[in-house]
């Protein structure tokens, strides 16, 4: 038998590092190489939503369990207007499929530990300070070239590089990403305001306004708040809060509080940005995945859920056809456009769907989206929650690299 060759991933985030694992679980050598250092992997963002679609994928690599002890499982998610009046409520965890686990609110640098904890476990190599600055393909053979004049080639290369993937712009002609119009604040308070666990708690106000709020373990509650605004802005140092607190003047219950209660070294400021449809995804031994691949909008937080998705079924196509990983990273393209297209067609028509200002309708308005949402919200959740359905996993018990 053929040794298999090594795979090697270019970024440790979370698609990149469920990627590693999936494949490692499927007996090849992995490589992972990061351009950051450890460290800021671990404290770098806030909080995530993992729905049940990503946490059950998660749990065909055997981490299902760690996955619902590091974060707060989720059981519905609620929205509110700025007096935090009812709008819609969606009890979500009812729209899992059998055999699904739930989905969970936790801490992208907990996630991260969980699966840099099992790479390790699993024999993957994980570098560091290892920026990519090239990469040329021969044949079935793939060279990387590393910022200090390091090479390494590998049967494949995984591009999960984030929105401004270096592995992508090498194979597609414009990757320049998309701004939404919105930029968000984001942040960590270390009281809940009244956030119960288990609740995605949502706000929208007017003029475009709108948030969440939810837990992330330890009693720590990660929240944003988005508007619209042009892209690059900055605000004068020492008056982020002030800004934040302005754009939610008025909102009642949790969003002030949660503001109020968040060190100022944690408070963020982010533009949203998506990517346009690309048909291809890969070349030759190389392939996308996650947002490298189809970056969408924060609308329904499926963004980190595809990335995993993607992980799992890449792993899972790489190892039924162990022989020909040219043509598995295909296969894995083939599976995942369709699937990938339909939830973000859902995402962009949620995200399209109108918005009144106006006072005297604004009532009304939210009576009549109340009983569509209520008419149509079963059937998308039970979609956007489908796992993935995989041939070659579980995986077969690891053989320790050489």
């Amino acid at each position: 038998m053929h040794a298999k060759p090594t795979v090697l991933v270019a970024g440790a985030g979370i698609g990149g590092l469920t990627a590693a694992l999936a494949v490692r679980l499927q007996g090849f050598p992995v490589t992972v190489l990061e351009r950051r250092t450890s460290l800021r992997i671990e404290t770098s963002g806030t909080g995530v939503t993992i729905w049940s679609n990503a946490t059950s994928a998660l749990a065909a690599l055997g981490l299902g369990d760690e996955v619902l002890r590091a974060g707060v499982p989720i059981q519905q998610s609620r929205l509110v207007t700025e007096r935090d009046v009812p709008v819609i409520h969606t009890p979500v965890q009812e729209y899992t499929h059998p055999g699904s686990i739930p989905g969970v609110t936790i801490a992208r640098g907990a996630l991260a530990r969980v699966l840099t904890d099992a790479c390790e476990q699993a024999g993957v190599v994980i570098r560091f300070s290892a920026n990519i600055t090239e990469h040329r393909s021969d044949g079935d053979q793939v060279t990387v070239r590393l910022e200090d004049g390091t090479e390494l080639t590998g049967g494949a290369l995984v591009g999960a590089d984030g929105l401004r993937s270096r592995t992508a712009a090498r194979i597609l002609p414009d990757t320049d990403p998309v701004y939404t119009g919105v930029t968000t604040y984001r942040g960590v308070s270390d009281t809940d305001c009244g956030v119960p666990p288990g609740t995605v708690h949502l706000f929208q106000g007017r003029h475009g306004v709108n948030g969440g709020a939810w837990h992330i373990g330890g009693g720590r509650v990660t929240w944003t708040v988005g508007h619209p605004a042009p892209p690059g802005g900055q605000d004068a140092p020492g008056t982020r809060r002030a800004r934040i607190l302005e754009l939610i003047d008025g909102f009642q219950g949790p969003p002030q509080c949660l503001v109020r209660n968040t060190p100022q070294d944690r408070l963020l400021r982010t533009d949203l940005y998506y990517c346009d449809w690309y048909d291809r995804w890969g070349q030759g031994p190389v392939t996308l995945l996650g947002d490298a691949a189809h970056a969408v909008t924060t609308v329904l937080g499926q963004g980190a859920c595809q990335a995993i998705e993607d992980a799992v079924v890449l792993g899972d196509e790489l190892g039924a056809a162990p022989g020909d990983p040219v043509a598995a990273l295909r296969s894995y393209e083939r599976v995942r456009r369709e699937r990938v297209r339909s939830v973000r067609d859902t995402i962009f028509k949620v995200a399209s769907a109108p918005r009144v200002d106006n006072r005297l309708l604004r009532p009304l308005f939210l009576r009549l989206t109340r009983h569509f949402a209520t008419r149509n919200q079963e059937a998308m959740w039970r979609d956007l929650q489908q796992p993935p359905r995989l041939h070659a996993t579980p995986a077969p018990d690891v053989v320790a690299q050489p």
